[in-house]
């Protein structure tokens, strides 16, 4: 399953309106704010249609799960669902599971999963965690519109941070290629997204830079930019594109008749079931591109081609504002 899912579900009172683009979606919020409210519209709509006084107008096929069935386990029900969007609701804890981990790797569906605490078993982007909003300046619509807004779209915020010491996520090719660009800085690769928040706690050099992929650090967010917050006497600006080697996709830096068009569309190439997440997907696509070319592209070992000052200043220029004008 590939491609971005458009979804339209109402009522005479109430519309819901959004775009489900990645094979993970992970829905927060607190109480009271819809998540519940659109599930079981959704629900009664796949149950009995028209007649639950709902309309869903959805560019795939879909399922809800609310909670266990008597004599059904949730493996019942899901594994032999394929090419769906399914929605899972809060308080189903089989969701932290490796055996449900293993099923969204393989089964090749979407998933939209409500719930409030990090699933650290899943590699879920950063751009994929959303909050239900309602947009009460919508005058062309008679009902409550609500919308999903992502919650973490607004990195990095860089104030009054000379950046000193550089985290990287990992301790290869990116962070070669860090540690070239920014010879002048102390570099630190952290060997990982699980152990960014580690690093952090080791020092105390208070300007501090950490870039990590995003496509895939959702479940390590919350606690990464809560410790960040909470240490006062230190500056520590985090950045989190989708991942390096998409900074190279998008850089010039290899060239393909192909690549503006992928990077312009990328939903409709990562297919589910082949890519866990679009960090993957970024890092696949760059080895085929290279794989003749004398620069082929090796996660472990940055070949020379890529720390040429002519392509590492290609690879600034497309870095956020706030992180260039301190470099």
């Amino acid at each position: 399953m590939k491609g971005s899912y458009h979804f339209r579900v109402k009522s005479r009172k109430i519309l819901f309106d959004f775009t489900i683009r990645r094979n993970i979606t992970i829905l927060k919020g607190d109480s009271a704010t819809g998540k519940t409210t659109l599930l079981h519209m959704m629900y009664e709509y796949l149950r009995v249609g028209k007649e639950s006084g709902y309309s869903v107008l959805a560019q795939t096929d879909y399922y809800v799960y609310l909670r266990k069935e008597v004599g059904r386990s949730w493996q019942d029900v899901l594994y032999p669902l394929t090419d769906t969007v399914i929605f899972i609701e809060e308080n189903n804890n089989f969701i932290f599971s490796q055996e449900f981990a293993e099923f969204v790797k393989n089964s090749g569906n979407y998933f939209v999963l409500v719930n409030r605490s990090p699933l650290k078993m899943l590699p879920y982007s950063i751009h994929e965690i959303y909050e239900i909003t309602t947009d009460k300046k919508r005058g062309d619509v008679r009902e409550s519109y609500h919308q999903f807004r992502e919650l973490y779209s607004n990195y990095p915020i860089a104030e009054n941070n000379r950046m000193d010491l550089i985290v990287t996520e990992d301790s290869q090719a990116g962070h070669q290629f860090y540690s070239k660009a920014f010879s002048g800085h102390m570099i630190m690769g952290a060997g990982g997204n699980s152990r960014v928040l580690d690093k952090l706690q080791e020092t105390e050099i208070k300007d501090t830079l950490v870039i990590v992929d995003g496509a895939a650090f959702g479940a390590m967010i919350e606690d990464c930019l809560e410790f960040c917050s909470t240490r006062s006497e230190r500056r520590i600006t985090v950045w989190m594109p989708e991942s390096f080697e998409y900074l190279i996709l998008r850089s010039g830096v290899v060239s393909s008749g192909e690549l503006e068009e992928i990077l312009a569309s990328v939903p409709d190439y990562v297919e589910a079931k082949e890519h866990e997440s679009w960090e993957q997907y970024f890092t696949q696509l760059l080895i085929r591109l290279t794989k003749d070319k004398a620069y082929r592209y090796s996660k472990g070992n940055l070949h020379e081609y890529y720390m040429q000052d002519r392509n590492i200043q290609k690879m600034l220029e497309i870095f956020p504002e706030e992180i260039k004008k301190h470099f």
